[in-house]
């Protein structure tokens, strides 16, 4: 993520090229920018604040400012729209003393952001989110450093409220792997579905939970499609969704589509993945035949491609994993999935 730092002040132009090394030393790339009215020579200076704004907000750029926190809300105000899109947004005095995340606190990293710019300048970071100051578990802060996405931010809302009025809460989580486990002790992590059929936190592909339930989730599953040449990107959109649906697998745990390279350059196909933002990958027959496992023999897929099964070998061999979803054909389009293998880590049981 880019860093866009905003100095007011001739002060704030020397502290936002200070911070701007810093930042940078620590692999975030930045851009520094000081008000019109002065000069620095290794900054760009600006007019118009709300371009640069626009732009944060639209690309989803880190946004540093350095100058008086009224200053930044009013500027930032209009263009403010849901916790979940909103970029982090941080506020510093420009003598560095305090930074202040202001905006996506959580999910967006301006919390972490803080720290990160406390580090350069020698400052306090002002951190005001509940679950933070009461030492308690973010579920938005976990999803964001496991790459899970949040199905219901009022749910994950009501789960950080339930644990700051001291109530556990059972997390249950299927076939996922994470970076970190939460530490505090009002999370309970149970291997036990049935522990959050009324409530808690489920982490699952699995696209169907109870309404109680706050589902988080990961991207684990590599979809392998085949289709006949020319098929629209409709036609390819449409049967995947019937698919998954139909084996109540959510289309936000797809993290790549694969094919073979004879589909390298099918234009559905491609268009399909672009427009849903996936990496799509192609294999050669002779690495899909390489895929271990047990597939659908298709005589036809084989007289034409090589390979006696392209979407399910496809899956395999992008995935590392194992099928959960078999060959499944809907107008022409065959689809097929499999999930990463993934070790589940328990930092805490019930006891």
């Amino acid at each position: 993520m880019e860093i866009i730092i905003m100095a007011y002040t001739r002060q704030g132009g020397e502290l936002c090229v200070r911070l701007k090394k810093g930042l940078s030393d620590r692999g975030y790339p930045c851009k520094g920018y000081l008000f019109h009215k002065y000069e620095n020579g290794q900054l760009e200076r600006f007019a118009d604040a709300d371009a640069l704004i626009g732009m944060a907000f639209r690309d989803g750029s880190a946004l540093v400012f350095i100058c008086a926190v009224g200053i930044a809300v009013r500027k930032i105000s209009g263009f403010i729209r849901t916790k979940a899109t909103d970029p982090p947004v941080v506020v510093l005095d420009d003598m560095g003393k305090f930074c202040i995340p202001l905006l996506s606190g959580h999910l967006g990293g301006a919390n972490l952001l803080a720290g990160l710019c406390a580090a350069v300048t020698g400052g306090i970071p002002v951190i005001t989110t509940a679950t933070d100051i009461h030492g308690k578990f973010a579920v938005d802060v976990f999803a964001r450093r496991n790459g899970l996405y949040i199905t219901d931010m009022n749910k994950a809302k009501q789960v950080s409220a339930d644990l700051l009025d001291g109530k556990e809460i059972y997390l249950y989580a299927e076939n996922a792997c994470f970076k970190d486990m939460p530490s505090d002790r009002s999370i309970i992590v149970t291997d036990d579905r049935e522990r959050v059929k009324d409530g808690g936190i489920a982490i699952s592909v699995k696209a169907c939970e109870n309404g109680g339930v706050l589902q988080l989730i990961p991207k684990q599953v590599t979809l392998g499609i085949g289709c006949r040449r020319g098929t629209p990107k409709e036609q390819i959109a449409a049967a995947v969704r019937e698919v998954l649906l139909e084996h109540e697998i959510a289309f936000a745990s797809v993290k790549q589509v694969c094919s073979i390279d004879l589909k390298r350059n099918e234009a559905g196909l491609t268009a399909f993945c672009d427009e849903n933002g996936l990496p799509f990958r192609t294999f050669s027959g002779g690495e899909l035949k390489e895929a271990l496992g047990s597939f659908v023999h298709s005589a036809f897929v084989e007289d034409v491609t090589g390979v006696d099964n392209v979407c399910e070998r496809s899956a395999v061999t992008g995935s590392g994993g194992t099928l959960i979803l078999k060959k499944t054909v809907r107008e022409h389009v065959a689809v097929a999935a499999a999930i990463e293998t993934a070790a589940l880590w328990f930092a805490q049981t019930e006891t």
